[in-house]
């Protein structure tokens, strides 16, 4: 049996989410043009009521932009309220 590393597996977890992403807006928050796109179309996600796959997308939205600093009147509108 041979061991993986870390940068091994990853692509690997990437494919199973991609493949277990609901189709729809998720969907096209993946294939949003830029970042300020994504988080439109989170929030939308949001105001529908579809707080799982908002969740979802917000997690891809971090791995994709790790850098990006959601500013936090729009941080109001896509993370779950609690």
């Amino acid at each position: 049996m041979q061991e993986r590393g870390f940068a091994d597996a990853q692509p690997e977890s990437r494919a199973r989410s991609a493949a277990q992403a609901p189709a729809g807006l998720l969907g096209q928050v993946a294939k949003a043009d830029s970042p300020e796109a994504a988080l439109e179309r989170i929030a939308e996600l949001r105001r529908q009521g579809k707080h799982d796959e908002a969740d979802k997308a917000l997690a891809e939205f971090r791995r994709r932009y790790p850098d990006y600093r959601i500013a936090e009147e729009m941080l109001k509108k896509v993370e779950r309220q609690r």
